[in-house]
């Protein structure tokens, strides 16, 4: 079944991206308000269901930490600012646990592996690399009207059968890495590679930093990468380890074990392009991205390929920049052929597969590209979704549940419930959490001072009373009203100036919109702008700032 392209009906959602309001997503575009508020009101019961089933160690069960962090990061990029200092220290500290549980055996063993085998000289030429399978095979379970399809931890974990192909052309990033070209190139022949002196020199840096591979796949590692963006934590420089050249080099090295599929594939595409970088995938991976498992029958005979062409729509619009700028031509034509083949697998039932999961990574890709499904208006198409969360329980307060509780899956499925999907944060502005340790408490006998502070958001001023130790700085001022029980939040980012405010009661500031914080003293009734930041600025007795979001277009 052929459908055109031009049939899928342009969402009017004003929030395909992370917006500049949370409270302003609107799914299927305006005038739907019943179901805006529903949506809304569904948002708030599973965020609220998932943060219950966080453990005491911050981990979320099962093996589901990175999907969790990361799924409500897009249902609420402020969830995690939102919660007091200890929490937001025990969700990112058990994040990077994880991720070092997995990279420090991985080190060990080939650091033991390079102790073995002496590297080439860089001049010489050879053999490189082992054969490996084009295809990975897997048997997965059946799904049922209304039950959850199996999460992305788990399809990272494992492979399903797809015919692998893709050019070999690579482009790797500068900053210390080599740039490809025609002469450096991997000549091809019996099915080996040569390898020229800038990729052996590449492989050495490589071997040297401890890291060859990583053995939960490169899917596994795409979600990490995806849930430290999400929460402001860098992977360039993950404790010493780049995971971003890291990816590179796992997927160059596609398809091998833990890591053969084209919806792990996807999410490792996502975790490198969500950085907004124009240039830090190599040419040839994206070329492998659009070919996909069968670039001549997308939609393919596999009943559960949607959950793989939802994936792949997503990354590739993700990448649509670094693809232009590379002259890949066909990126748009492909990309309108995998959402036809998506339109087209809607059942009559409203649902896509049968399931919340696949419907939901559906709505996801489908509203990444500004379109809409068509066998079933996106109204009732998103009722479906509503309406079996809610006969599973998820949507109900203290409900009892009608299927086993899936974390992985309602993970997946929340993003959509803010008009967001898993490329979203390569155009966001993110609510960075604040991570300082909260100041030491007052004690009897210290000097304190008292000053106002005026929060105005552009639609609304809050008045706050702040006490601090005599000293104290605007910032410590800021830490302490955030550790009270206020509601107060804010979040700041680094600089060679000093820390500056990106955020203040979940209203970030935004490039795209032109609005930063600003901060006006105000003396005698006149305000002025300060001349420092707030690190730098030492309130006294009776003082008043106004922290104001400020246009400067």
């Amino acid at each position: 079944m052929s459908i055109p392209y031009l049939a899928c009906i342009l969402f009017l959602c004003v929030a395909c991206l992370l917006s500049s309001s949370d409270a302003a997503c609107m799914l299927c575009g305006p005038g739907f308000p019943e179901l805006d508020e529903r949506l809304s009101e569904a948002k708030s019961a599973v965020i609220d269901w998932l943060m219950r089933e966080q453990r005491g160690d911050g981990s979320w069960p099962p093996a589901s930490t990175a999907e969790s962090v990361l799924g409500l990061q897009l249902a609420d990029r402020g969830w995690l600012n939102g919660q007091d200092l200890n929490g937001r220290h025990l969700t990112k500290a058990r994040l990077e646990y994880e991720l070092l549980r997995y990279l420090v055996p991985q080190a060990s063993a080939d650091r033991a592996q390079v102790q073995e085998r002496p590297v080439p000289d860089s001049n010489e030429s050879g053999p490189r690399g082992r054969s490996r399978s084009e295809s990975g095979s897997t048997e997965r379970s059946s799904r049922g009207h209304g039950r959850h399809s199996s999460s992305s931890a788990e399809r990272s974990s494992r492979g399903r059968s797809r015919s692998e192909s893709g050019s070999t052309e690579r482009s790797s990033r500068g900053h210390g890495r080599h740039s490809s070209s025609s002469a450096e190139r991997r000549s091809r022949g019996h099915g080996r590679h040569s390898s020229s002196s800038a990729e052996r020199s590449e492989e050495v840096r490589t071997r040297q930093c401890g890291l060859q591979g990583f053995s939960r796949g490169a899917g596994t590692l795409g979600q990490y990468m995806l849930a430290l963006q999400s929460v402001c934590c860098d992977t360039d420089d993950f404790y010493g380890v780049d995971l971003d050249r890291l990816m590179t080099r796992l997927l160059r090295d596609f398809p091998q074990e833990n890591f053969n599929n084209f919806f792990q594939y996807s999410l490792a595409i996502l975790s490198l392009c969500s950085q907004g970088s124009e240039t830090n995938i190599p040419k040839r991976a994206l070329r492998r991205l659009a070919v996909g498992s069968n670039r001549d029958d997308p939609c393919g005979s596999d009943p559960h390929s949607v959950d793989t062409l939802s994936m792949q729509v997503m990354a590739m619009v993700c990448a649509r920049p670094q693809a232009m700028g590379r002259g890949l031509g066909e990126w748009e034509d492909i990309i309108d052929a995998r959402v036809q083949c998506i339109v087209a697998s809607q059942r009559a039932d409203c649902s896509f597969g049968g399931n919340t999961i696949t419907t939901a990574l559906a709505l996801q890709a489908l509203s990444a590209v500004g379109a809409a499904p068509v066998v079933c208006p996106c109204d009732v198409t998103a009722d479906f979704l509503l309406d079996v969360l809610d006969q599973e329980g998820y949507t109900r307060e203290n409900a009892t549940f009608t299927v086993h509780p899936s974390v992985g899956s309602i993970a997946q499925i929340i993003p959509i419930f803010n008009c967001n999907n898993f490329g979203s944060f390569a155009n966001a502005s993110i609510d960075c959490p604040n991570y300082d340790l909260a100041p030491a408490p007052f004690q009897p006998g210290d000097l304190t001072t008292s000053f106002k502070l005026l929060v105005d958001d552009g639609s609304t001023v809050i008045d706050y009373g702040v006490m601090i130790i005599q000293g104290e700085s605007l910032y410590t001022g800021l830490l302490r009203l955030e550790d009270s029980d206020v509601g107060f939040t804010f979040g700041t980012l680094p600089s060679s100036f000093g820390r500056f405010l990106v955020s203040l009661n979940g209203v970030p500031s935004s490039s795209t919109d032109f609005t930063y914080w600003s901060i006006v003293e105000v003396e005698g009734g006149v305000e002025g702008l300060a001349n420092s930041g707030i690190e730098g600025l030492f309130p006294v007795e009776d003082d008043c700032y106004i922290i104001r979001l400020t246009s400067y277009a």
